[in-house]
């Protein structure tokens, strides 16, 4: 295990060092500056003259910035951007120091100057025009002439068709290499499909590294892992050929020193030209400025040129040990055709040995090139024949993965991990047109009548139209990996709605036998369900040609095998009682449907169309559909059942109800003739003195008061002006725990947002102006008990920003102090304001609302408690009367119409003025209608007065009416007394309705019978 989990770590690690390595170098190449001219390793002429020798110059064709002497083939380079040139190793330096050469301002000139003149100047040797394009000068010698020549060379990229070649082949091979692994990872004991990913893996390498090789050869470790991969590759694909499809003796885990022979002569080889590309890179380097540093650098120059010779002659020995290589394989995969054991792995090698047949024609033109044309073969006239080979291996892997099943890789694969490839290769494509042209058109000088707008509309265009295209065969991907997908979808739906709906049993029966034939193409399809436990199972209902038994019944044995498996399916020339079964209903698939965990009934499936097989997908659907239209036919069944009962429910509902009713009525007897008086339940006392008023809107409010005031959670009371909102708050004190702390009131529409903050926080000597000393804020105060923040929606944005920080944290920083003060504070806000419009209009924070609206409580408008203007007039009577020493008592019939007709937009701090008033000017001991002062109200009151008395009941008793009226006025304690007997004697003993003759709540009715010895 041990060893499995070792060499799947380390092929892993080489197939990721593949695939960035790719990546490095297709990053390199484009952005690797480089001199029009190509050099190979040696001189063609073996002749041991000075420099190195132009071997290739196609890249010159179409410059227009050359100055000087153009190159030739044949010249000899001897130096570059002002470095001598020995050897190819100083060549290759050379471009590894344009690629990170800094240009200073004296080496940037005019478009159009001669940089040769300016050299001459300068002694510069690498220059930049003002366009950013950059030119190198180059000495070199002819035969026949007999000083150095200058020519000045613009620096260039690399043709872009070639690039994308690369980046083609890449990608394909990235999706070979994908697959792979994801196989082996799933399988990593299987020994063919190990060496087929690691295969993969150098492949990769050597082909794309291969494609630039003089390019990245000024990159030692991109040259060199070129080289690694490029030896062993031949050595894995042979390996590779051993084992497949079943390795050969000597290939068997037995025998594993085998394949490590295999890789004796490759290794050697890597290691040979390793080292050899090591050396020269050494010898190369550079040892800076000064006498000695020269000497030395042409000491090390000439010892790096003495390498490359033997290299080549190693290089032309590893090509010939690869052609070997190839043969070699060659013969496996015959042995491979041979060794075959069944029509799918003969398939498979068929395809690898057309692929091989191919890939032979076109390295034997390789081998022609390179023994013909060497020159042409080294520069990359091998690139579009290894491309074919590569690319025809690569096909034959296709086919055998997608229709031979090569290396069983379909059964570690699924058919979503295939789509999510073809997908994210489709999005690969798209992705590398797009960056094509976008990297093209940056290094093209594409304008039309020198404007860029034509440009971008025409890019635009071909982006939208490349767009669609990838659309449409995404589409067509969706529809040919899941089509499956779109039938059971359209099924789903249909039994969705049937389930939905709950119709009839016989409903959901034809949607799944309909749905089964539209999605599965089946001739016939019929459901059969169990009469209770039997063995017996009755046709439901069926669709399509056949003649199937209206009843069958199982074996035991058959109804165990279904009730464990829930699937049956045909297999040919069984004999088995399922298969029997199968035989006699003239079925393909037989399903059980589970109703209640039991089985409920079998959905059977006669044959498909052109005597397909069912497939994985195929059953799973009918997996889905058996266990829903299972839930749904009991859902059905079970909708009659209750249909039924809840007509019999409903029959014995009406018959509790006559009961109950009959019930109550014995129930109120029996409380008539009980004498017991009935015991109210206990009720918590609530400190309410300053706040009048009995009717249900204001007890709401203060049963609301009584349940929260012993919490420390903040409370935002609302309602207009003069609802008395103050009082409200400080019953909320008074009733609370911190009822002995005190109670800080700030009214903050009052104060200016620095005042207010002030106030609030406190500040400290010299925060401000008149700051002369330090002054605690009303926080402080409040510590330990309440702080009621009155007009609460008026703050300023500032001020709501540290009322938060304080609610949330029970911190602040007085005004012009860095002290933190921790307090222990309620807060009870009020405001008149909709702080909801307020927050819509960007005036009050929305998280400052959530912190003060834990409890909200809105007090009602006077208006809205018509109930409670009487005591509420008769309690400010009573306080203006003795504020200013009148005997004022009671208010009269017509005034106090007047008071119940008004509408009261000031609410109670209007009522008290209007009594206050009406005090003062009163002569008398009661307030007549003159002395109110409220506009527009004489004539209403008027009118209401003589309606009233038009409409009053002649059957309602006239000591009613005394004792409403008498309740009106200011009693003393005997007539309250008397008042309550009163009530009593007219509703014959009854308390309750003596409590609502008189208006007030009974709890309050009781409380003033005990008070008099009456409860």
């Amino acid at each position: 295990m041990g060893r499995l989990h070792f060499q799947r770590s380390a092929i892993s690690l080489l197939a990721g060092i593949a695939i960035f390595y790719c990546l490095a170098v297709l990053w390199y190449v484009p952005t690797q500056p480089c001199i029009p001219l190509n050099c190979l390793l040696t001189n063609s002429s073996g002749e041991d003259l000075p420099g190195l020798e132009i071997q290739d110059v196609h890249l010159l064709k179409g410059l227009k910035s050359i100055k000087g002497t153009t190159p030739e083939v044949g010249d000899r380079i001897i130096a570059a951007a002002g470095q001598p040139i020995r050897s190819f190793a100083d060549w290759t330096r050379v471009h590894r120091m344009l690629r990170t050469w800094k240009i200073d301002s004296a080496a940037v000139i005019a478009l159009g100057k001669d940089p040769t003149e300016e050299s001459a100047k300068s002694n510069i040797s690498v220059f930049e025009y003002t366009d950013k394009s950059r030119v190198v000068l180059v000495w070199f010698l002819r035969e026949g002439v007999d000083h150095p020549l200058l020519a000045c060379l613009p620096l260039v990229g690399q043709p872009v068709f070639e690039v994308s070649m690369t980046l083609l082949w890449y990608v394909l091979q990235l999706c070979v290499l994908v697959v792979g692994g994801v196989a082996y990872w799933n399988r990593p004991f299987d020994q063919p499909l190990q060496t087929f990913f690691a295969l993969s893996a150098l492949t990769l390498m050597a082909f794309v590294g291969g494609s630039h090789w003089w390019l990245i050869s000024a990159s030692p470790p991109l040259i060199l892992v070129f080289a690694i991969a490029g030896c062993l590759l031949p050595a894995a694909l042979l390996h590779f050929f051993l084992t497949y499809p079943y390795p050969i003796p000597l290939f068997t885990q037995e025998h594993r020193w085998s394949r490590w022979l295999l890789y004796v002569l490759p290794a050697f080889a890597a290691a040979g030209l390793s080292l050899m590309i090591v050396f020269a890179t050494l010898m190369t380097r550079d040892f800076g400025q000064g006498p000695f540093a020269q000497t030395l650098s042409r000491i090390t120059g000439e010892g790096a040129r003495l390498v490359f010779p033997p290299l080549r002659q190693s290089i032309y020995l590893v090509f010939a040990m690869e052609v070997g290589y190839f043969l070699a394989s060659l013969l496996a995969i015959r042995r491979s055709y041979r060794v075959s054991r069944n029509p799918f792995e003969r398939n498979q090698v068929t395809s690898l040995m057309g692929a091989a047949l191919v890939a032979t024609l076109l390295i034997a033109w390789t081998i022609y090139l390179a023994v013909s044309n060497h020159v042409y073969f080294a520069l990359g006239g091998a690139r579009l024949p290894m491309f074919g080979a590569s690319l025809a291996f690569m096909l034959a892997y296709a086919i055998g993965i997608a229709r031979y099943k090569l290396l069983l890789i379909d059964q570690v694969i699924s058919r979503g991990v295939w789509y999510y490839c073809a997908s994210a290769g489709l999005t690969l494509i798209f992705a590398a047109l797009v960056a094509v042209g976008a990297v093209n058109t940056a290094h093209q000088d594409l304008y039309f009548f020198g404007q860029t707008v034509p440009l971008i509309l025409v890019l635009m265009i071909a982006v939208l139209v490349v767009i669609w295209i990838r659309d449409s065969v995404q589409r067509k991907l969706d529809r040919r990996f899941f089509s499956e997908k779109y039938q059971l979808d359209k099924a789903l739906n249909r039994m969705n709605r049937v389930v939905s709906n709950l119709l009839e049993p016989e409903a959901v029966a034809d949607s799944l036998l309909n749905s089964c034939r539209d999605v599965l193409h089946v001739e016939q399809a019929a459901l059969y369900l169990r009469k209770s436990q039997r063995l017996e199972f009755r046709m439901f209902t069926a669709v399509g040609s056949g003649n199937l038994p209206l009843q069958i019944t199982l074996e035991s044995s058959v109804l165990d095998v279904l009730t464990e498996n829930l699937v049956l399916q045909r297999v040919p020339h069984s004999t088995s009682p399922t298969q029997s079964l199968l035989r006699q209903l003239q079925a393909d698939v037989v399903h059980g449907l589970e109703m209640q965990n039991n089985l409920g009934g079998l959905l059977v499936l006669g044959a498909k169309r052109n005597n397909l097989q069912f497939s994985a997908e195929d059953l799973a659907f009918v997996d889905a559909m058996a266990r829903i239209s299972g839930v749904a036919l009991h859902c059905a069944t079970v909708q009659q059942d209750v249909a039924r009962l809840n007509q019999d429910l409903q029959l014995k509902m009406n018959k509790i109800e006559d009961q109950e009713r009959q019930l109550s009525v014995l129930h109120g007897e029996l409380a008539t003739l009980s004498k017991l008086p009935a015991i109210a339940p206990p009720e918590v006392e609530l400190r309410r003195e300053a706040i009048k008023g009995h009717g249900p809107a204001m007890t709401q409010v203060l049963e609301t008061v009584r349940k929260v005031a012993g919490s420390n959670s903040s409370v935002l009371i609302r309602g207009e002006s003069g609802t008395g909102k103050e009082l409200l708050a400080r019953a909320l004190h008074e009733n609370s725990p911190r009822r002995d702390a005190p109670l800080i009131s700030v009214h903050c529409a009052a104060l200016s947002a620095t005042l207010l903050e002030s106030e609030l926080f406190g500040h400290v000597k010299g925060a401000f102006t008149d700051a002369h000393q330090d002054k605690e804020g009303r926080f402080q105060m409040a510590h330990g008990g309440t702080l009621f923040l009155d007009e609460i929606g008026d703050i300023s944005q500032e001020v709501q920003v540290k009322l938060l920080r304080v609610l949330q944290e029970r911190k602040f920083e007085p005004v012009g102090s860095t002290r933190t003060v921790s307090v222990d504070v309620r807060i009870v806000a009020a405001t008149h304001r909709n702080l909801e419009e307020l927050i819509a209009a960007g005036q009050f924070r929305e998280d400052l609302f959530y912190r003060l609206n834990v409890i909200s409580v809105t007090l009602p408008a006077l208006r809205e408690r018509p109930e409670d203007l009487y005591e509420l007039a008769i309690h400010f009577l009573r306080r203006a009367s003795a504020e200013i020493g009148k005997n004022v008592l009671q208010i009269d019939d017509d005034a106090l119409m007047v008071l119940q007709s008004y509408d009261w937009p000031g609410n109670i701090r209007e009522l008290q003025n209007v009594i206050e008033r009406a005090v003062v000017l009163t002569e008398g001991n009661s307030i007549r209608v003159q002395d109110l002062s409220i506009a527009g109200t004489e004539l209403r009151t008027l009118k209401s007065a003589t309606a009233s008395d038009g409409k009053r009941s002649s059957g309602v008793p006239a000591r009613l009416n005394q004792i409403a009226l008498r309740r009106k006025t200011l009693i003393s304690e005997g007539g309250e007394l008397q008042m309550l007997r009163d009530a009593l004697d007219a509703c014959q003993g009854n308390k309750a309705e003596a409590a609502r003759l008189l208006g007030m709540p009974r709890s309050t009715f009781f409380s003033k019978l005990k008070k008099h010895g009456m409860g």
